[in-house]
């Protein structure tokens, strides 16, 4: 929406990735979850690979967060490595190319339903706009299970050729 656009009740204005165009976001009402979609008799989606997708929302998150300010948005940018790499410490004995396959096809199931956005091109995840909309009262449980998960291990310094 244009820069000017004021967000009407029952929408969240969010900050857009430009800088210039923010986004508006409907806000559920508290306490909505998805077996209201069971009572209203519509289709539940269901994801393909469920684990594997919270596991690297998960990762996604404790690598594009931090711990200043009420909210996780926006967050900052990630690697789509960091994640891979959070992923492999979950999984330790999972070989690094079934942890890579995984992680790629979960990344572009959140970021086709809005929790990231992901760069292929730049190997980068920011915060999709699904998680600006994120419930505030489940804000404090879910740093603290960013907390709990591995951080990303520093990438190795470059070795250059001395003379």
């Amino acid at each position: 929406v244009p820069a000017a656009s004021a967000a009407a009740p029952g929408l969240r204005r969010l900050p857009g990735p430009d800088g210039e165009h923010p986004w508006l976001l409907p806000l559920a009402p508290d306490g909505v979850t998805p077996t209201v979609l069971r009572g209203l008799r519509r289709p539940y989606p269901q994801a393909e690979h469920p684990n594997e997708t919270a596991r690297t929302l998960a990762a996604a998150l404790r690598c594009t967060t931090g711990d200043t300010g009420p909210d996780l948005w926006p967050g900052h940018p990630a690697t789509v490595n960091e994640i891979v790499d959070v992923l492999a410490q979950l999984m330790p004995a999972r070989p690094a190319e079934v942890t890579q396959r995984f992680a790629t096809a979960a990344l572009r199931r959140l970021h086709l339903t809005g929790w990231l956005c992901l760069d292929v091109d730049g190997g980068t995840v920011r915060l999709g706009p699904r998680v600006g909309t994120w419930p505030a009262g489940d804000l404090p449980a879910l740093r603290e299970l960013c907390r709990d998960l591995p951080a990303p291990l520093p990438a190795p310094l470059a070795v250059t050729s001395g003379g």
